[in-house]
């Protein structure tokens, strides 16, 4: 059987009648013919049937992105690079590389032929425009682009020059030297305009390393035929380029990369929120994800091997002293250290993470650490702040008769001692860690070492050479110099003591201070005393001009010398140093989105002066009081209390400081008035009571709920102010108020309950201490003794009968002879003697061999130093080695008395003191501890890590710029050579000042050199390179013109700008100038410049006439230049006008007048406008000039005083250029932009922003100010472009 397709005659098919085999006959004209090409194409292709698989003997090239796996992946080139797309999400792979160069090459054939294996780290996206803005010209996009950084590129925007129909296809190609390495079609089906804009993102990346140019091109390509049309118009850019032409216009979309080292690259880089915190065991840096939930936890790293560093406003994570980044770039706001986030202020938190990281809690316990030191004579004192203390004799150290201490000075809890030889000694104990666990056994010298013995058998080993004396040179005299003391010593040279850095930290403060002997001893509000051996400020031994003796004087402490010359400190000083600058100072916003945040800063600058009020993070308790020195602004603007308006923030100058708004409140305002809630008791000038600056204050919370201002600073305290109803609560957080840049109060708590507990109340109507106790009160001291240890008490006061002893059993109350019930009691009677004997009885054994052994022979047996009236002085209660309790003479170095009981060895044995009689609170002992017998000092061996760092600051502004170390602790900076407006807070390491002016020169950039150290490892050398920058532009105010009477005006000598001294002398100018005028319709004058008498002498004068047109006259009224450019203006609203002169000929031959027009151009808001010209008089051939100021004139905003024509409307900036600057309209109209003109690559000769007065104007680029009249303060307005 056969069948004939109907369609084509040309094929048979024949199906077989017994078989039903088919064949297919296909006649040779319906064979359509294989060129030699495909043939030859064909041959290299064979199907394999048994694999399945179309198998080739040659390569096979592909387009640029051809190569696909189904619909799920492609491969592509990108460049420099190759992308795997998955299909399915559109995201862009890409591999790690390694690779060998070409090996045919000898230089290739060693280390270097060897690519190491990397991969691409890649920043955010950012856009980079070329060829600047878009222009109405067209021009071909086809062109070279050179990029000096390695980049990705992502897509282009650029604005359409021609249309495209929807049949023509645009493909975009880029190439590098001449080779084709992308190539991607617009994916769109709908017609192009011109104008319009084009966004093309690219499929996948296309990257370059730095140093390369591409050629780019978008060519336009018949969709249906591949017919090329040639390449793509797109809008011109105004940028002129290198070789003179004008380029196209367009937007790039970029990522820069860098290729780095697998081994530099974490898989964290790009977090955005991140944990911080230590094992159990300190040793190792845990980095959590806490979004992660209980599997938070990414990877640990070995304490020391991190560090944190800022970036930009962000911060680094970063292996230390390596070039690995393990996170990128944190925002300061998502960084937590153990679930806790970090301070907000970046450096602050860079600070907080490096102490993680180097953990420094591993030896400076929040709980123990060395809060004190003291050089006492030859002793070495560290006092812990649990009351403990170590002391080591210096005598035993190496000494270098010719190499002595020049000066000291002691800054919190750092002494740094200047050698003669220059060099300098820090050493600091506030980093020690002291515990139960791990002690100083004993210290021993070998050599030049100090060998320190610890209870857990290791050893630290000190070198101390650089502890020098000569006992050749003592004190002369000495003087107290603001808070300087000033030695001069015998040789004639002064030594210079800061009594400011004898603060010893923010919450630990000097409370009292006496002199005993030759002792002096500073009371601590932590009960630790610091005790200074003054005699030895003499010299050694009796030689020189030794102190003799001492006093103290109110709060002054008054040395009296060898040769009767007297030195007199201020103990007031030493409350948290005289200054009370200090950084961290404890303020916080009190309300707000940034609520409970640390202010920062320890001044009320403009980064929180808006956020009012601030209070302290400390409660003040009732039987506690705030410490401050006194620091107002400008003698006025302080308030401390309790907020009572709005729970928001408020700024400075905006309510902060009214009166209704604090419930208590004292107000400082030229002086203590009274204020909200407070009713002043003491006035020294006038209605109001004045401090000085620095003097020391106090707000006492008394147990009656009432608060008192307390003055400190004179011979006695005065109560200044007290509250006029009593507070309802026992604790508040003080709030405070100042006006901007004021003084931030650097206040402590000083909570003295710590050191006593009442045992015995006699009417049940005590309440806490601080104001003091009444008869028959018996108070035991927190603090306790072991054994080896000693509890130090003070008796600087004449007796009064008070009673002492270890132990109170009778009731709390109601015993009238509570005082006389202690066990191991003893006396200090009325007549200054320590008696032991009570009725022929005693609990003690009196020493009789003492050298001020008393017995008056009627019942007074015990020790006196003496005649009556003399104050006793330091004594101890001591629990020795041998167990046995004693009292001690810490003065005379000599034992009083022993208990007959011993206390129980392992017990601690408490002091108490019973009073007979009323005793105010400065009458109550001060105490402290000490252990006897042990010595410790800092190991010299960490030293810090502080690298070079760099700051910035606008002209003009604060800087406050923090320090940071990225090893080991720093407790002390200092500067060297720092500029006067500069100053560096030695505690906190913040770098502060007012910028000066900016210059424009080297000396912008001032080096500073510095210093940090630690009391384990000495000092480091590091600079800060701090940068002045010029101020960033603002435009916030303009100012309004009424039309009536305001203007502005300038001496016209100093403006010669728009001078001509002859027609056509090519002096050319420009003027820009931003104005919104009113619906007024009348003439109405923007500026004038040259003859006040305009009827016989040439200016230039332009106006706005009729509502909507602006005027260019130039000339005189009889001969000139006028232009009208209509339809310049619209009523209430913001244009730019600008108008050029090219400098040449103006007047005298009629027929040439539209010459004289072309020389000046008009436009508005960048578009050139066409004026209607006239030549009065054939135009203007004169002078214009304004160097005569008798007719001269250079006025904004009037004409002469004969037209006026006062202009109504605002005006914003103004700017003249002695050029022509026809070619840099558009950039100074800036799109509407307003901008700073002074940044211009031509920049004005005189220019003025309108910000901040309304009275001068200055002259930013010239000299030519502007003077400000009838103008009122609500005339700057908020109004601008």
């Amino acid at each position: 059987m056969a069948c004939t397709n109907n369609n084509d005659a040309d094929i048979e098919i024949v199906v077989s009648d017994t078989d039903n085999a088919v064949d297919i006959i296909i006649s040779e004209s319906a064979l359509i013919p294989i060129s030699a090409e495909q043939n030859e194409t064909l041959k290299h292709f064979i199907y394999n049937p048994e694999t399945d698989k179309l198998e080739a003997d040659r390569a096979i090239e592909t387009t640029l992105n051809s190569l696909f796996l189904g619909e799920q992946h492609k491969m592509s080139s990108g460049a420099e690079n190759i992308f795997f797309t998955n299909l399915g999400n559109e995201t862009n792979f890409f591999p790690l590389w390694a690779g060998l160069k070409d090996q045919s090459l000898i230089s290739n054939q060693g280390a270097s032929g060897y690519i190491a294996p990397s991969a691409r780290v890649y920043e955010d996206m950012f856009s980079l425009p070329l060829g600047g803005n878009t222009t109405l010209n067209s021009t071909g996009y086809s062109g070279p682009n050179y990029f000096g950084v390695n980049i990705a590129g992502l897509g282009i925007t650029t604005t359409a020059g021609e249309d495209v129909e929807t049949g023509v296809s645009l493909v975009y190609y880029l190439s590098i030297n001449d080779k084709r390495v992308y190539k991607q079609i617009l994916p769109t089906t709908e017609k192009i305009f011109s104008g319009d804009l084009i966004e093309w993102m690219f499929d996948h990346p296309v990257e370059i390393h730095a140093g390369t140019t591409i050629f780019a091109e978008i060519r336009k390509v018949d969709r249906d035929t591949d017919e090329d049309f040639g390449v793509f118009q797109v809008r011109q850019g105004d940028e002129l380029q290198a070789d003179g032409n004008y380029r196209y216009q367009a937007i790039v979309h970029n990522r820069l990369f860098v290729d780095k080292p697998v081994e530099l690259i974490s898989p964290y880089s790009k977090y955005k929120a991140m944990d911080f915190g230590l094992d159990s065991t300190g040793s190792t840096i845990l980095l959590r994800d806490l979004s992660l939930g209980s599997d938070s936890l990414l990877v640990p790293h070995a304490v020391n091997t991190l560090e944190a560093i800022a970036n930009g406003t962000e911060i680094k994570i970063k292996v230390k002293g390596g070039a690995k980044v393990i996170v990128e770039s944190l925002p300061v706001s998502a960084i937590s250290i153990d679930g806790s986030f970090v301070n907000s202020v970046l450096n602050q938190a860079v600070v907080q993470l490096n102490e993680v990281f180097t953990n420094i809690s591993g030896f400076a316990s929040d709980d123990t650490f060395v809060n004190s030191f003291t050089l006492s004579g030859n002793d070495l004192t560290l006092g812990i702040n649990d009351g403990t203390s170590y002391t080591v004799d210096v005598t035993t150290l190496g000494v270098d008769e010719n190499n002595f201490v020049a000066s000291g000075s002691l800054s919190g809890s750092d002494l740094t001692l200047t050698m003669a030889d220059a060099t300098t000694v820090v050493i600091d104990a506030s980093s020690l860690a002291v515990d139960t666990d791990t002690t100083i056994s004993f210290g021993t010298i070998v050599g030049n070492n100090l060998e320190l013995n610890t209870s857990d058998s290791s050893v630290i080993t000190i070198d101390v050479t650089s502890l020098n004396v000569d006992t050749n040179l003592y004190v002369e005299s000495g003087v107290l110099n603001g808070t300087d003391l000033d030695l001069t010593m015998s040789d004639s040279s002064v030594i210079t003591i800061d009594a400011i850095s004898l603060a010893i930290d923010n919450n630990t403060t000097v409370t009292g201070g006496t002199v005993n002997g030759t002792d002096i001893v500073l009371s601590l509000s932590d009960a630790s005393v610091i005790t200074i051996d003054a005699s030895t400020l003499g010299g050694s031994g009796s030689s020189g001009n030794p102190v003799v003796s001492g006093s103290v004087v109110g709060t002054d402490l008054v040395l009296v010398l060898d040769d009767a010359t007297q030195i007199t400190i201020d103990a007031t000083n030493m409350i948290n140093g005289s200054s009370g600058l200090a950084s961290n100072s404890g303020w916080n916003i009190s309300y707000g989105a940034n609520a409970n945040d640390a202010v920062g800063t320890s001044t009320n600058d403009s980064t929180v002066n808006q956020q009012l009020p601030f209070y302290f993070g400390e409660a003040l308790e009732q039987g506690s009081e705030f410490k401050w020195n006194f620091q107002s602004h400008g003698g006025s603007n302080l308030i401390m209390g309790i907020w009572d308006g709005a729970e928001s923030p408020i700024s400075y100058n905006g309510g902060a400081n009214t009166a209704s708004n604090w419930g208590t409140s004292f107000t400082y305002a030229g002086g203590f008035t009274n204020g909200s809630n407070s009713t002043l008791l003491t006035t020294n000038s006038g209605s109001k009571y004045v401090m000085s600056n620095g003097g020391a204050m106090g707000i006492r919370f008394g147990n009656d709920g009432h608060l008192t201002l307390v003055d400190y600073s004179g011979t006695n305290e005065v109560a200044v102010a007290k509250t006029t109803i009593p507070l309802a609560v026992t604790s508040f957080n003080i709030q405070m108020y100042t006006w901007a840049n004021g003084v931030l109060p650097n206040g402590i708590i000083n909570n003295t309950t710590y050191i006593w507990d009442i045992v015995h109340d006699f009417a049940n109507t005590e309440a806490g201490i601080i104001n003091g106790i009444l008869d028959h009160t018996v108070l035991k001291s927190a603090i306790s003794i072991e054994k080896g240890e000693k509890l130090m008490f003070m008796l600087d006061e004449v007796g009064q009968g008070d009673y002492f002893g270890t132990n109170y059993t009778a009731a709390s109350s109601g015993v009238a002879t509570a005082e006389e019930q202690l066990d191991n009691e003893f006396k200090y009677e009325t007549n200054e003697a320590l008696s032991f004997e009570f009725g022929g009885t005693s609990d003690w054994n009196v020493n009789a061999n003492a050298t001020n052994y008393f017995n008056n022979g009627a019942g007074v047996v015990g020790y006196r130093k003496g005649g009556a009236n003399t104050i006793q002085g330091m004594f101890s209660m001591r629990f020795n080695d041998d167990g046995k309790l004693t009292i001690y003479s810490e003065d005379n170095g000599e034992k009083i008395a022993t208990a007959k009981s011993d206390p129980a060895v392992g017990s601690a044995v408490h002091f108490y003191y019973g009073v007979r009689g009323n005793r105010a609170y400065y009458s109550i002992p001060v105490i402290s501890k000490q252990t006897m017998g042990a010595g410790s000092q800092p190991d010299a061996n960490f030293v810090p890590t502080v690298a070079d760092q760099t700051a910035s600051v606008e002209e003009g502004d604060v800087l406050n710029f923090q320090i940071i170390s990225s090893d080991n602790i720093v407790n002390q900076f200092v500067e060297t050579d720092a500029p006067s407006w500069m100053s560096l807070d030695q505690n906190s390491g913040i770098l502060s000042g007012t910028a000066p002016t900016y210059l424009g020169t080297s000396a912008d950039t001032i080096v500073v050199n510095c210093k940090a150290g630690n009391a384990i490892g000495g000092t480091v050398d590091f600079t800060i390179t701090v940068t002045v920058a010029q101020a960033s532009y603002t435009n916030s105010k303009s100012l309004n013109l009424d039309q009536t009477s305001s203007f502005l005006q300038g001496n016209p000598v100093n403006m010669n700008a728009m001078d001509r001294a002859s027609n056509g002398d090519g002096n050319s100018w420009s003027l820009s100038m931003w104005v919104k005028p009113n619906n007024n319709t009348s003439n109405q004058t923007l500026m004038v410049y040259g003859a006040g008498d305009d009827y016989n002498y040439g200016a230039i004068t332009v106006k706005q006439s009729g509502g909507t047109s602006l005027v260019l006259n130039y000339g005189t009224v009889y001969d000139s230049i006028i232009l009208v450019a209509a339809n310049s203006f619209v009523a209430n609203t913001w244009q730019h006008i600008m108008i050029t002169f090219d400098g040449g000929y103006t007047g005298s031959i009629p027929a040439d007048a539209s010459v004289y027009y072309s020389e000046f151009k008009i436009y508005v808001d960048g578009v050139l406008k066409t004026p209607i010209g006239v030549a009065s008089n054939g135009g203007y051939s004169g002078v214009i000039s304004g160097s005569d100021p008798s007719n001269n004139i250079f006025r904004i905003g009037r004409a002469n005083n004969i037209h006026n024509n006062y202009f109504g409307g605002i005006i914003n900036q103004l700017a003249i250029w002695s050029s022509n600057q026809d070619a840099n309209v558009s950039t100074i109209y800036n799109s509407g932009a307003v901008q700073d003109l002074s940044l211009l690559t031509t920049s004005p000769d005189h220019y003025y922003e309108i910000e901040s007065s309304v009275t001068t104007i200055a002259d930013i680029e010239g000299s030519a100010d502007l003077t400000g009249y009838n103008f009122s303060n609500t005339d700057l307005v908020t109004d601008t472009p």
